[in-house]
Formats: C-alpha cells, structure tokens, sequence
C-alpha cells in the first residue's frame, strides 16, 4: 500500500495525514517544491520527491507528480492544498495514480463559496448573509472579505491561497477587494459572526451517498483572531442533526473522499456554515487521535480496500488539541488577562493535547518548522536593514 502526498512544504494538514496513513500501515512518499517540508522530514515519510508548486507552474507539477508516481509505485496521491487539488482534479488523467475526488466539476462546486452556501442553504444550514460592497458605510462595522476560491492554478501571479481578512468600514473592504481582484481572484463580502468556530469532517463514498469515517470539534481559540484556524480545539461527539445535514450536502454536491465543514456558532446557537475544505486541514491530528483515521479511510476507499461497516466509524469526544505555535502568536496580539497570564494559558493546554506538529516520536518536523521560523526571520531582518541602509 503506497500513498503520495503533494503539498507546499508547509501544511500541517499534510503532515498529519502522512502520519495517519503510516499509522494504517500505508508507505507514504511526499513530494514537495525543495524536497524537504514538514511532512518529508517526519519518520512517517518513505520517500521524498522534488515537485514544483502547483499554482507556480502546471506543468512542471504534473510531470514532477507523474516521474514521482513511477518511481515510487503509488496507488493513490493526494493533494494538500487547495492549487494541488484543483490542479491534480482537472489533470487525473496525466497522472497514472488515482486522484480520489469526484469529478472536476464536483470539486470546483464545493470549493466555490458562492455556490457551497446555495447547496448549503439547500440543505438546511445557515449560512452568513452575502453583502454589496457599494452598500457599506464608512462605520466601523466589521465585515469579512474572502475570495470565492482560495487557489487559481495557471494564473500567472497567482498566489497558492488567499487569505479571509475581517476589516472594517468601505474604505478598508474596497482596498481589500482590490487585493484580491489583483491577484486574479473574486472576492465575496459577508457579515462578520462574533461566535465560536465548529468544524465536522468526514470522508464519504462516490457520491456522497455514505459517511465513512466522521468527527466533530469545537474551537476556543483561533489565528488569526476572527477569521483564522483552531489553535486550541477539543473534540466533540457528533450531533446526528448536523450530520445528516451534511450528509444531504455531499450527496447534492456529488462529493467524494475527505471534506471539512467549517461553522460559526453565534450567540444565537445555529451554526453557519462558512467554509468547506477538500483537503487535509490543520488540526486533522485531532480527528485521528480521537479515533477517526479520516486519511487511511479515504485511501482505502480510493484504491477499493474499504469494508462498509454497519456505523460509520466516529471520532470520540474529550481529546484536545493545541497548534502551539498560533496560539502563542494569538496570546501577544489578544492578551486575555493580560500577555503572561495569556501565554502561560497557552503553554498548559498544550500538556497532553495533541499536536499539528510536535510529536516526541517524531521530533524532525518541529525542528525543521524551528529552522524555517528562524531562516525567514533573519530574513526579515536583513530586508529591513537593506531598506534602511
């Protein structure tokens, strides 16, 4: 059983799901643009390949995935991120592995915020209301600016992913729509949610028509603040509602393999739906250690090993999970109870959590993270004294 895993470098995602999937027993090569990332310098890795980023240049990664396939005979390969993904999907056929997504269109529909939030409405979730830019004062109501698709791949400039920014008033949303628009992308403007995020991932058969594999987890801490990803989470048991809701979702959307539902809960207690990732996603180590191995059984059900069972197997709830690294980052900036008391707070919930990175048995990746932290800020450092030379 052999897996590849395609990503940037950098995505936590990745790294946790090529653990996972050794964890099965699968022998996981990954392929990133230096040869070296997070995930390649985990014990969990077999083999590395040299693969250039997808949204940089299509066809260098299509035939860097293809040379990287025959070498190390893999069944199935995995995009981490959302340029990888997208181009993997239009491009299956260039690659003799399998590429587990349904079809292209499928995929282009799920990660298109526009048109998930009409087949999420369908389906019975809230979703936050969509505003006209022209609309907007110059108050200091916050609003979030997102593009309607976080990757272009193919587009000369284009960026791998573009970040969701809360700002406030219309000067600061036409500038950032600007941004966006800049780099090839299509921005949305919506409500800003004051609530916590909630995330439901799970693994589905063609279709959508099953769940395999699911988990549930409630944040209370995210990075950025407002509009980031969990930093300090803990897994919940799933709510069967919400579940068959999103179940109603993949089938609409024909969807097929891993999917994260992301969700602001308000004061109000109805969750809106704000975010569907077709991909690994940052705090996936917590769904595996709560039980769920989302990885392994989407590579069993691409490559024909999965046994429907009678349940679909479900992560527990009680196992916490902690992103040391923005939680630290979320301390300076937010400061609850003042910095110290904050960043002391974030160093005890990581104890006995489980980590995107850190991992004693496999202590390469937070080193090879260290190396990368301290290589770009000596960087900055050097730009700055370059500029002011």
């Amino acid at each position: 059983m052999r897996a590849l895993v395609v990503e940037q470098g950098f995505s936590r995602g990745a790294l946790a799901a090529v653990r996972a999937l050794a964890q099965a027993g699968w022998q996981v090569g990954v392929g990133a643009p230096d040869g070296c990332g997070l995930a390649s310098s985990s014990r969990a890795c077999t083999r590395r390949h040299a693969v250039p980023a997808a949204h940089e240049d299509q066809p260098a990664f299509l035939a860097a995935v293809e040379q990287a396939v025959r070498e190390g005979g893999y069944e199935v390969v995995f995009g981490a991120g959302e340029a990888e993904v997208l181009t993997l999907s239009e491009h299956r056929d260039a690659v003799a592995a399998v590429v587990p997504h349904a079809g292209h269109q499928s995929v282009l529909d799920a990660l298109d915020k526009a048109r998930l939030a009409e087949a999420a409405v369908a389906a019975g979730f809230g979703v936050p209301q969509t505003l006209a830019p022209a609309s907007l004062s110059d108050e200091t109501r916050p609003v979030v600016v997102k593009a309607r698709m976080h990757a272009r791949p193919g587009l000369a400039g284009a960026p791998p992913r573009i970040d969701t920014n809360v700002v406030l008033g219309a000067t600061a949303t036409r500038r950032r729509v600007s941004e966006i628009a800049a780099v090839g992308g299509e921005a949305e403007v919506q409500e800003f949610l004051d609530g916590y995020l909630m995330a439901y991932a799970a693994v589905t058969t063609a279709g959508g028509r099953q769940v395999a594999a699911h988990s549930m987890q409630v944040a209370s801490r995210v990075w950025p603040p407002g509009a980031g990803a969990s930093c300090r989470a803990v897994s919940v048991p799933v709510d069967p509602e919400l579940a068959e809701r999103a179940a109603a979702l993949f089938a609409a959307l024909g969807w097929f393999g891993l999917a994260e539902l992301q969700f602001i809960v308000p004061a109000d207690g109805v969750p809106r739906l704000i975010d569907l990732n077709g991909r690994f996603y940052g705090s996936l180590a917590l769904a595996v250690r709560a039980g769920a191995n989302l990885p392994a059984t989407w590579a069993a059900l691409a490559t024909g090993r999965w046994r429907a069972p009678v349940e679909p197997v479900t992560a527990v709830g009680g196992v916490r999970y902690s992103w040391w690294e923005g939680d630290l980052r979320r301390a300076l900036v937010e400061r609850r109870g003042g910095v110290v008391r904050d960043l002391a707070g974030a160093l005890y919930s990581g104890a006995g959590a489980v980590h995107s990175v850190g991992r004693w048995r496999d202590p390469a990746p937070a080193l090879t993270h260290a190396r990368r932290l301290l290589t770009d800020r000596r960087a900055a450092v050097s730009k700055r004294v370059h500029v002011a030379g």
